[in-house]
């Protein structure tokens, strides 16, 4: 369960630093690279940039050893459509979580008032923390499009599987924030994703099932309030008589 817990902490973060810029226009128009650490006893910490930089980044994450998260922040423009917007990107990390998060704030380039809300953009490698996993190799998995017809949208099965069910429980959260993330821009399309969790070479052990139990409370708790247009159903591989 630490793995999407952990998810959901970086997002809040990534959000509580959105909400710190937009209050608070003098310092960005002072700078706008700065890092906001969460800390294992559950603070912030606020460091301004000298650089935007992944030497500045490891820098401060030895001066940092209590830190859980970041995210750091930029100020930067794009092209859409001929016209240039100016943006707050925020790129975010968390010492559980193997993948970055990115997202991005519109500004006014000259009063810096935000427009319209904060925006996902992509997750990436997350480069600067040495995430922990478990020793045994990654949980087998396929995805199949189902028959099942979705209303502007699609519903998709993933067959997982592993003998380790420690494993097996780590890479279905993992799952669950890939594939949430990757269909969170296509916010006008709704999914429906059925993981059929196997455990190879036996039957799921109580510790498993519940397990699996608690992952899909958070994640219909937890998980849709991020991700509305994703939905989760889990199910145990029926054994062959």
């Amino acid at each position: 369960m630490e793995y999407l817990k952990a998810a959901i902490s970086l997002l809040s973060l990534i959000k509580e630093t959105n909400n710190v810029l937009l209050s608070n226009i003098d310092k960005l128009a002072k700078s706008p690279n700065y890092m906001y650490f969460k800390t294992s006893d559950n603070n912030t910490k606020e460091v301004q940039m000298v650089s935007f930089s992944n030497e500045f980044v490891n820098i401060a994450l030895e001066d940092t050893p209590q830190s859980q998260a970041f995210v750091m922040t930029d100020i930067a423009t794009m092209d859409v459509k001929g016209k240039k917007l100016t943006y707050i990107l925020y790129k975010g990390y968390h010492c559980e979580i193997e993948k970055g998060m990115v997202f991005y704030q519109v500004i006014n380039k000259e009063t810096f008032a935000p427009i319209e809300s904060l925006q996902f953009s992509n997750i990436e490698e997350n480069i600067f923390y040495q995430v922990i996993t478990p020793e045994k190799e990654e949980s087998s998995c396929n995805a199949m499009e189902t028959d099942k017809e979705i209303k502007g949208g699609k519903s998709i099965v993933f067959f997982i599987g592993h003998m380790d069910e420690e494993r097996l429980i780590y890479d279905i959260q993992r799952l669950i924030f890939d594939t949430a993330n990757n269909v969170k821009k296509h916010n006008k399309l709704q999914f429906e994703f059925i993981i059929n969790i196997s455990r190879f070479g036996g039957t799921p052990s109580q510790h498993l099932i519940e397990q699996v139990k608690s992952i899909e409370e958070f994640t219909q708790n937890s998980i849709y309030q991020e991700y509305p247009n994703a939905k989760f159903k889990f199910e145990f591989e029926k054994e062959e008589n």
